[in-house]
């Protein structure tokens, strides 16, 4: 086969144009510091870091769904704590009003602080998180405690609020009033109390009302242990949710980020051998007789 000088012309163009294509890729990875830019240089590889990605976006998702669980359960505790410390000083009301020395205006003067707890316990049940209230069940865009025609009512319902808060976890991140006050139990228990200091029935202060009082106590501290644990479970899971995303970055990076040292050094050996291949070009494509013929 007769060699011309436009076929070595050619061959010389064709080892250029793959020597700086080489040398681009190179330079490509240094610039942005990944194996890849494109999918068609490494679809397997593109493939599992979309899987990668796809992971760790839903455990972020997840993680905002705890963050407001938290959030939830954080602000029910602090009513629930508040309910528990009002109702202990009632406690302490219906032991002091049982003294038989008080006189008439001091009970009423006891009972008075009671309806000032009482409205202040009603408040609580009307607890409000980021512009809904918490003990409403479903029913969260409304007070769920108003006075009505036959005294105190509960309007909200039995409903649960959940969040998943893994692939296969839901978490309820709510109480309901019915669950945590018996819906109105805990209030009518102040009212009565104060009924009790008005009417002089000091008997009934220190038997069934303080009764009552502790009982309610003991309910809100195991609305409040229930609470702690729901709390616990958050945070285990939100400490999972954050280690499997370290470990998935770390999978990813292993997938798409170069060794920047040797892709530098790769980067310098294209170098070399492209300014080679120019030098040889150079040598190699001599002037020919047509040159000199005019």
């Amino acid at each position: 086969m007769r060699v011309t000088h436009r076929m070595i012309a050619d061959k010389v163009n064709v080892t250029l144009q793959q020597n700086l294509l080489r040398l681009q890729e190179r330079s490509e990875q240094l610039a942005s510091g990944k194996h890849f830019q494109r999918p068609c240089q490494d679809p397997v590889a593109i493939n599992r870091a979309m899987r990668f990605r796809d992971s760790m976006g839903r455990n972020e998702r997840y993680r905002l769904n705890i963050g407001e669980a938290k959030g939830w359960l954080d602000t029910t505790e602090a009513a629930l704590m508040d309910g528990l410390e009002t109702l202990e000083r009632i406690g302490e009301l219906c032991i002091y009003g049982a003294n038989s020395h008080l006189t008439r205006s001091e009970l009423e003067a006891i009972a008075e602080e009671v309806r000032e707890l009482y409205e202040h316990m009603v408040g609580i049940g009307n607890t409000e998180y980021n512009g809904l209230y918490i003990f409403g069940g479903h029913r969260t865009g409304e007070p769920p405690y108003r006075e009505g025609a036959e005294g105190l009512e509960y309007r909200g319902d039995g409903g649960n609020r959940r969040l998943e808060i893994s692939p296969h976890q839901e978490m309820v991140m709510n109480i309901n009033g019915e669950r945590a006050f018996g819906g109105t139990k805990l209030m009518v228990i102040i009212d009565e109390v104060g009924e009790a200091l008005r009417g002089s029935r000091q008997e009934e202060l220190s038997g069934e009302a303080l009764r009552e009082v502790n009982q309610g106590i003991d309910y809100l501290l195991e609305r409040l242990a229930e609470i702690g644990a729901r709390q616990k479970r958050l945070e285990v899971m939100d400490d999972t949710l954050f280690e499997s995303n370290i470990h998935l970055r770390k999978r990813l990076s292993v997938v798409e980020d170069v060794d920047l040292a040797l892709a530098y050094t790769e980067y310098v050996m294209e170098e070399y051998a492209y300014k080679a291949a120019l030098s040889t070009a150079a040598k190699t494509l001599q002037p020919t007789l047509v040159d000199y013929l005019s």
